[in-house]
């Protein structure tokens, strides 16, 4: 019959739109819970350590943890960091 065919081809592309919209809503569903959770976990955390600062007296006057190294290239103020500032240019 003819444009049959034509009216199959149509539905199909429909339906691998559908798909596609959907596995994509997915994924952004998925990412955002994943923040989500991680958002948390953090919070928890903070509150553990903060109920174990209490604990241990609180102490005003004590020194703050120290942080680990959060990355690759060095915090302002030392000197390093001038030459990751614009890519070292000048340097």
């Amino acid at each position: 019959m003819p444009g049959g065919d034509d009216l199959y081809d149509d539905a199909t592309e429909i339906d691998d739109g559908l798909v596609e919209m959907f596995m994509i809503v997915g994924l952004a569903a998925m990412l955002a819970f994943l923040v989500y959770y991680r958002q948390q976990r953090q919070q928890e955390a903070r509150r553990r350590t903060e109920q174990q600062g209490q604990q241990q007296g609180g102490d005003v006057d004590a020194a703050p943890p120290q942080q680990q190294d959060q990355g690759f290239f060095p915090p302002p103020g030392e000197p390093e960091f001038a030459n990751w500032v614009a890519g070292g240019v000048g340097h």
